[in-house]
């Protein structure tokens, strides 16, 4: 993959990936935009997976405080913060990543036909 760069008194050191047209507007290049999509596709199907399996400390934490323990206390101490904190930020971060697929579809679809000649 090319890296992109932003050298603009070299054509050879430009960007093929992106342009910037004025300070608030990119041009960005419809297959490195597609590779985008696909990557937050990827790493939303990760935390999906991570989301769906946090039940496994959920339930570890219910089941040491059940069986009390010293070792099982120590351990209940050191789970209890992961469990009070990852899965709310899991959530947050899947939730940013399905925004980001919507505007990028939406900028897939409203593109869709569009030349500039």
């Amino acid at each position: 993959m090319t890296k992109p760069t932003l050298s603009d008194d070299c054509l050879c050191g430009r960007s093929q990936l992106f342009t910037f047209k004025t300070k608030e507007t990119i041009t960005v290049d419809r297959v490195e935009l597609e590779r985008l999509l696909a990557l937050l596709n990827s790493c939303l199907r990760g935390l999906t997976f991570a989301v769906g399996n946090s039940i496994f400390p959920e339930a570890l934490k219910i089941y040491l405080s059940v069986h009390s323990s010293a070792e099982g206390d120590k351990a209940l101490t050191l789970l209890s913060p992961w469990c009070d904190t990852v899965p709310e930020a899991l959530q947050e971060i899947s939730e940013g990543l399905d925004e980001a697929e919507r505007v990028i579809e939406f900028i897939l679809a409203a593109s869709a036909g569009v030349r500039n000649d």
